[in-house]
């Protein structure tokens, strides 16, 4: 199993997060994949594979298509292993870079064109990766839709939303709108509502610290973490965590080498 991070080329680096390789991914050897309100573009080089939600949902991905935002949990099947490209943006990414209304690609993996570039580049065995990069930013360039300006209090929002703590109606109030106005921008932008990306990114900010995983922090107690994203009790952060993840926190922390392949930290990236 292979999963490689690459840094987008300069230009993108406020939009898009990272290019993704895999190589012979073992599919059974992944984890459910959780919320999130990064969208990607996913390029498969096999036959694409078979996917699950939590609500028991099966069909099988194209060959080319969007990850939309998520408020699901979903995994993947495959009798043979994994092959892809992906091209993972920041929250609202998509947005900025192609006015791609958030709400329109909710919890759905919309079929996008394989272009001439990209089709060349996956007969070959081994992807050069200076060559992919050129690859992927020809496509993002290519790619239909034009910039749009996140607005400036939509920006303060999305930070402000990053603490647990912050509500939403005193919130709208500090930025002057109501909060219908609010949650209706947040939609169209980042394709989640205020409180589903405050939650989200609290479980994201959770899975992908290295620190908070047994195997490299045997030290950690979970009622520290409990504490430290200001959950009211144990049992408040075992739901809440189980309702995202589909595992309680004891279990999940205890697999670091699985999760990592979706949760790592950028310090890998190229």
């Amino acid at each position: 199993m292979d999963i490689l991070f690459i840094k987008p080329p300069t230009q993108f680096e406020s939009y898009v997060k990272e290019f993704w390789i895999w190589r012979e991914v073992n599919a059974n050897e992944l984890p459910w994949i959780i919320p999130s309100y990064e969208c990607e573009m996913v390029f498969h080089l096999g036959d694409p594979p078979e996917v699950e939600t939590e609500s028991g949902e099966n069909f099988f991905l194209p060959k080319s298509h969007l990850v939309g935002p998520q408020t699901r949990r979903w995994r993947v099947y495959s009798k043979s292993k994994l092959n892809l490209v992906s091209i993972r943006f920041y929250v609202a990414g998509m947005f900025a870079l192609f006015s791609k209304n958030g709400l329109e690609i909710k919890n759905r993996f919309v079929e996008i064109p394989m272009n001439e570039s990209l089709e060349e580049l996956f007969w070959h065995t081994h992807l050069e990766e200076g060559k992919l990069t050129d690859v992927l930013t020809y496509y993002l360039n290519s790619f239909e839709g034009s910039p749009s300006e996140i607005p400036a209090y939509l920006r303060f929002a999305l930070f402000a939303l990053t603490n647990p703590k912050t509500t939403i109606n005193p919130l709208a109030q500090k930025l002057g709108i109501s909060r219908k106005q609010l949650e209706r921008k947040f939609q169209e932008v980042v394709g989640l509502n205020p409180s589903e990306y405050r939650s989200v990114h609290r479980l994201l900010t959770l899975v992908r610290n290295p620190e908070h995983y047994q195997t490299n922090n045997p030290e950690l107690r979970l009622t520290d973490l409990a504490q430290i994203f200001e959950y009211t009790d144990q049992s408040h952060f075992n739901h809440d965590f189980k309702r995202n993840s589909g595992s309680i926190p004891k279990d999940w922390f205890a697999e670091y080498e699985k999760m990592s392949h979706f949760y790592k930290q950028n310090s890998d990236e190229k």
